[in-house]
């Protein structure tokens, strides 16, 4: 009985790692989740990492929507520089 126990959690854990994988290179490849958390770390006040999505938006996929809309934030994003604003 034991021995089954064991048997069954390495099983759940090699499944629930395998769904995490799965989820995160998911994730990375749509244009569309990028951009959103790309605002949402704006909204946070993290253009740090909201710059890298938008970046990795308009390398991976330069003919898609979002990444023209990257390109207009971070275009937004130099006017504001350029007078004086955070």
């Amino acid at each position: 009985m034991k021995n089954m126990r064991s048997r069954l959690g390495n099983g759940r854990r090699w499944v629930g790692l395998g769904l995490l994988l799965g989820l995160l290179i998911a994730c990375g490849e749509d244009p569309r989740q990028l951009y959103e958390t790309a605002q949402f770390e704006e909204q946070q006040q993290n253009r740090t990492h909201a710059r890298e999505l938008y970046e990795r938006i308009m390398q991976q996929h330069p003919d898609s929507e979002f990444a023209e809309k990257a390109r207009q934030r971070l275009r937004a994003w130099e006017t504001e520089g350029s007078e004086g604003k955070p």
